[in-house]
């Protein structure tokens, strides 16, 4: 079975983060069994069925809006 799983590394939780595993078993109820070492440093918010490609996200437009490298530079030059 092919899924998408979304998550957030947990390194950093800002940026929804998206990847494709592929030959998955099933339990005998249904459930996707994902390896551990693929959940390791993740915060899993959903698997979806097949091979998904996420256009938007919630926060997408606030990134967009407020350049955070500029923001850390900018707060690292302070010093």
């Amino acid at each position: 079975m092919k899924v998408t799983m979304l998550y957030y590394d947990e390194d950093n939780p800002l940026l929804l983060q998206q990847q494709v595993l592929s030959e998955l078993s099933q339990s005998s109820k249904g459930r996707v069994i994902i390896p551990n070492e693929d959940k390791l440093g993740k915060i899993i918010i959903a698997i979806l069925d097949g091979e998904v490609k996420v256009l938007n996200s919630l926060g997408d437009r606030a990134f967009a809006a407020f350049d955070l490298e500029k923001q850390i530079a900018f707060e690292g030059d302070a010093d």
